[in-house]
């Protein structure tokens, strides 16, 4: 979709003003006679899942360099557009105005919002769980991805290790109001104590992989019954201990006389 073209005529000797508001003389890379063109246009890819801008300077019928907003950079197309092309990405105040050019051709988001989409926003990751209401069905382990651009991502579940897929149940892309994107990848599952679940997402904007585990943790309401029953063995226990000990008190309390015998003197006889 072509939304933009500036279309330079002249004879002789002239300089065209291609970009980037500097000023590049043409007279010793043209001919006498020449038509050039420059083009700005905006591609989508899945709507408006992924914008291109492309700045295309054409000499007569023939493309001799371009900016792409994809690669940040101008490549040439002939020779012709060599030094051109290398003009354009020694000038960092070009490259930020192709910049702003994409936001106000493509995207027509505010300003300040549409040049941090320029190039990538890395993602936002967290765990939520959702509980089963029966203990015979599997719970739900959420995996979200949220304000990353561009929109291709990779999320991928792991349980101690292993790669889960049979137990992903959905994968939901969603639109941002302000250009970016969000993920949610549901596991479906039956964790088990000392299960470690890891979530591991893969973006353009990070150099490594994000990876955030969560760790299986005994039920509560199993937990408490475990709790009460070994408070009870406990106690039972201290009881049981404590009547034989009172049993084995009374006993020796009932061996000895009620009135002990006085000691003998030395000159009494048996």
């Amino acid at each position: 979709m072509e939304v933009g073209g500036v279309v330079v005529q002249g004879w002789g000797k002239a300089a065209a003003d291609v970009g980037g508001g500097g000023f590049l003389t043409c007279s010793s890379l043209l001919s006498e006679h020449f038509l050039l063109q420059e083009k700005s246009e905006c591609h989508y890819t899945n709507g408006m899942q992924r914008v291109r801008y492309l700045k295309r300077l054409i000499w007569g019928q023939q493309e001799i360099c371009y900016y792409d907003s994809d690669l940040g950079f101008s490549v040439a197309r002939t020779e012709l557009g060599r030094p051109i092309a290398e003009y354009w990405n020694s000038k960092e105040q070009f490259l930020i105005g192709q910049s702003r050019r994409r936001c106000v051709f493509c995207v027509w988001a505010p300003l300040p919002r549409c040049l941090s989409l320029t190039h990538t926003v890395k993602p936002r990751v967290k765990i939520s769980t959702l509980k089963a209401e029966s203990s015979h069905r599997p719970s739900l382990l959420v995996c979200s991805a949220t304000g990353f651009y561009p929109s291709e991502i990779a999320t991928k579940w792991f349980k101690n290790g292993q790669e889960e897929t049979a137990g992903v149940v959905s994968r939901e892309l969603l639109h941002n109001g302000d250009w970016t994107f969000q993920i949610q990848v549901t596991l479906e599952t039956k964790p088990r104590w000392g299960d470690v679940y890891t979530c591991q997402v893969e973006h353009i904007s990070l150099q490594t992989p994000i990876t955030m585990q969560w760790v299986a943790q005994p039920d509560s309401g199993k937990s408490k019954m475990f709790i009460g029953i070994g408070g009870f063995v406990l106690g039972l226990s201290f009881m049981v201990l404590g009547l034989l000990v009172y049993q084995k008190n009374k006993k020796a309390a009932a061996d000895r006389p009620l009135f002990p015998r006085p000691p003998r003197l030395g000159w009494q006889k048996s």
